[in-house]
């Protein structure tokens, strides 16, 4: 969109001339590229290939679209555990800047037992690593993200 000033003309009033006086700038629409013909025609095939997708009888209709808010919330979520990953990946990181071998801010777990007695067969405290580890979780989440994306929009 393109702003054009537009001024007041000179005006006389009482035999004394006003001085031009600016006004606001109006906005002049501009117009947008317009798309080929070709390209209307792939838009219109999309978009009849999603409608067609949608069920047509109100039972499965209500089925379809309660599948896609799940996948939808599953896709919140992962959403969410990126961003908390992340977070903590970028804390990792100043430890690890700091050189430190092991600290107590940030470890690993492997745990054995039931949900009544765990008992920790080792524990990893080295920054690096876990910062490794955590990077490679966001990698498989931003994939399963993509999928759930493309999931979505079929």
């Amino acid at each position: 969109m393109t702003v054009k000033k537009v001024a007041a003309p000179m005006s006389v009033q009482k035999g004394v001339n006003t001085p031009e006086i600016e006004l606001k700038a109006l906005p002049v629409a501009t117009p947008k590229p317009e798309q080929t013909p070709e390209e209307l025609k792939a838009e219109n095939e999309k978009l009849k290939k999603q409608l067609s997708a949608i069920p047509q009888d109100l039972k499965t209709r209500v089925e379809y679209f309660n599948k896609k808010n799940e996948l939808i919330r599953r896709l919140s979520k992962l959403d969410q555990d990126k961003d908390s990953l992340t977070i903590h990946l970028d804390r990792l990181a100043e430890i690890a800047a700091s050189n430190e071998f092991e600290n107590e801010e940030f470890y690993l777990n492997i745990e054995t037992g039931n949900s009544y007695s765990k008992k920790a067969v080792y524990t990893l405290k080295n920054p690096m690593i876990i910062g490794e580890l955590i990077a490679f979780i966001i990698g498989k989440v931003d994939s399963k993200r993509e999928s759930l994306k493309n999931e979505i929009e079929a």
